[in-house]
């Protein structure tokens, strides 16, 4: 499936009105996803799902890559910084880029949030002091309209840090699909490249404490993102005014289900 610009177009108008028209954080359902007997055991990876249960997720699987800047990697060397990754998500394309598994047996979304909840990710390590600095869990907020955001609650030498959790980067959800990136690929749906750009709180926090140069708004990321086939829970119908997290999610998934089946 391709959308031509006029469906994208389309798609984008849609995806802004839909985030507009949410302001109250409900849902039609109470409390976060049932567990299901009936599914699949979940991997057994720590972090957002108990091992054997499946979560509510946008597919049932698929791949993410993201693709690190020029900017990012130059200034993590100014630095003297190396990056590996954290399971699931592991090191690619010569330490360029990472990749990551997505669906039902590693994500779930949490409510009423809208926030989905990712295991792993990287560990930063400043090769003259040693000090390590790691994302491990992270939560995506697809918004409809407006920045939408990545977060974490870093561990610097392998506890939580005091700062709390921070927002490492923006994206936007319309520009996934007015690009005209949004294409089957890798054996799913997707986009094949958001640009993601750098949050001034993760700028700020990286920067004290790895002695990086960051500045809010540079490009960091771009993502590569292909969904394959349909999730075993679904994306639950949400209320007339569901959470904006919620909303946008929502969006999303009405986007990508016809080319999942």
């Amino acid at each position: 499936m391709r959308l031509t610009p006029r469906t994208s177009l389309a798609l984008a108008t849609g995806l802004c009105a839909v985030a507009l028209a949410a302001g109250q954080p409900a849902l039609a359902e109470s409390g976060g996803p049932a567990r299901s007997g009936q599914s699949a055991p979940a991997a057994p990876v720590k972090g957002c799902l108990p091992e054997g249960e499946t979560g509510v997720y946008l597919s049932k699987e698929g791949t993410a890559k993201v693709t690190f800047s020029k900017a990012f990697r130059d200034g993590l060397e100014r630095a003297g910084v190396t990056v590996e990754g954290i399971e699931p998500v592991r090191m690619t394309d010569d330490g360029t880029a990472a990749v990551m598994p997505i669906g039902e047996k590693y994500d779930t979304v949490e409510f009423p949030s809208g926030r989905v909840c990712h295991p792993g990710g990287f560990r930063l390590t400043r090769q003259t002091t040693g000090q390590v600095y790691e994302v491990d869990n992270f939560r995506v907020l697809f918004m409809a309209y407006g920045d939408s955001k990545f977060l974490t609650t870093p561990k610097v030498d392998g506890r939580p840090d005091p700062a709390g959790e921070l927002t490492m980067l923006n994206f936007s959800v319309p520009q996934a699909f007015t690009t005209g990136e949004f294409v089957r690929h890798n054996g799913g749906v997707g986009p094949k490249r958001v640009v993601m750009t750098m949050d001034d709180q993760w700028a700020r926090h990286l920067n004290g404490k790895l002695g990086t140069g960051f500045t809010h708004g540079m490009h960091l990321f771009d993502t590569d993102i292909a969904w394959k086939g349909l999730p075993t829970k679904p994306f639950p119908t949400t209320a007339a005014t569901p959470s904006p997290g919620v909303a946008g999610l929502a969006a999303v998934a009405d986007a990508i289900r016809p080319g999942l089946t």
